[in-house]
């Protein structure tokens, strides 16, 4: 209610996605990729599993339906949370290997996701996975511009070898 209130306060239009069941639409909306574009992946996140966290799921086809928004399926499984994208490249943790065994090699997936981002680099960064149960990107880095990004200050706290396999994947994509 403060929300809807300081919006219309401030003479903000805004409307409610129908059918959904949690509030971080930015994990289960597709991500547009041009004007026209949205990449519907398949959300279906381990954190999401068990008949206790089904309750919780929005379906993202069913959102898409009621809203008339047209996209592009894929069977990748990919939480909106771990892609960061800029022009021609996009950032994930490697969560998403784990999330695609079994129907992705990790070369055949890295090719797929270029297609579907239209993108020259995907680079996959280290999962932080005593801090970050989920396996989202958004909370550790951001693109400034195609070879600067802003990462979290949390990294002084963190192993020699986890800083080691993220800072040598960004100098390795020619990323400060």
């Amino acid at each position: 209610q403060e929300i809807t209130d300081i919006l219309k306060a401030c003479q903000v239009n805004y409307a409610f996605l129908p059918n959904t069941r949690d509030i971080w639409a930015r994990d289960y909306m597709p991500i547009q990729v041009s004007e026209e574009k949205f990449i519907e992946f398949r959300y279906d996140p381990d954190y999401l599993q068990g008949e206790e966290n089904r309750i919780k799921k929005t379906y993202t086809d069913i959102v898409c339906d009621a809203i008339g928004l047209k996209t592009v399926k894929t069977d990748i499984v990919i939480d909106g949370g771990n892609v960061i994208k800029y022009n021609n490249a996009v950032i994930l943790t490697d969560k998403i290997l784990i999330e695609n065994e079994g129907i992705y090699q990790p070369d055949q997936l890295i090719n797929e996701l270029k297609r579907l981002f239209e993108v020259e680099k995907v680079i996959l960064i280290p999962w932080d996975e005593k801090n970050d149960y989920f396996g989202h990107a958004d909370g550790m880095i951001r693109f400034i511009d195609e070879k600067s990004v802003l990462l979290k200050s949390y990294f002084d706290n963190y192993s020699k070898k986890f800083k080691d396999k993220l800072f040598n994947t960004l100098k390795a994509n020619s990323i400060e």
